[in-house]
């Protein structure tokens, strides 16, 4: 599993989400790989992105001398990390591969909409916050691009053939409505969705 930290592609880095990847290994019997990808403001949009890509396409390359199983590399992430993993699922499609098997979605950024109606009840009080999402995606990605796919996964024209996905998202979240819409999308367009909403949960 290559998984992606969260930190608003801003924050964090491969050992930041350590206790959730620790608990996924343990709990999945999988061999879980955390991704250092490029953060902004340094390297903006489409830096992680493209990185997501290099980071799956090497995982492929190497799967056994890393004690995986071939054809069985999945993605997850966590908030911003959620989106390189979405993005990297799509972004593997269009280039014919690596074979994505699955994808686990926590809390995933999908779409750069901040009128939601849950970013309006859960604009304040709930630790992340829209004026912090606002932040990170000024550091991240110029207005101009950010319905781009690579940024906003969930305006794709064509979702169809991605991996089967498990989406969490949360009650008290900004990030919910945006993270329903993508398995909604998902399974409208034939994808296999298992969608987890955790209610009285927070980002």
């Amino acid at each position: 599993v290559a998984y992606f930290h969260g930190g608003g592609w801003v924050l964090g880095s491969h050992t930041s989400d350590d206790a959730v990847c620790r608990d996924l290994c343990a709990k999945s019997d999988a061999i879980i790989v955390s991704v250092n990808y490029r953060h902004a403001p340094e390297h903006r949009f489409p830096a992680a992105a493209d990185d997501g890509l290099a980071a799956v396409e090497w995982i492929s390359d190497h799967v056994e001398e890393l004690g995986g199983v071939p054809g069985q590399l999945a993605v997850a992430g966590w908030s911003a990390g959620a989106n390189v993993a979405a993005v990297t699922c799509q972004q593997a499609k269009l280039a014919g591969g690596p074979t994505i098997v699955g994808q686990v979605l926590l809390n995933p950024v999908t779409d750069s909409d901040m009128t939601t109606r849950s970013y309006t009840e859960n604009a304040d009080g709930y630790v992340l916050t829209k004026g912090l999402m606002e932040w990170f995606w000024n550091h991240y990605c110029d207005p101009d691009d950010r319905t781009d796919p690579k940024a906003s996964p969930v305006r794709a024209d064509d979702l169809s053939g991605l991996p089967a996905a498990m989406i969490v998202t949360s009650q008290f979240d900004p990030l919910r409505d945006e993270g329903n819409a993508y398995a909604e999308a998902l399974r409208a367009a034939g994808v296999p969705v298992r969608h987890l909403q955790a209610e009285g949960h927070t980002h």
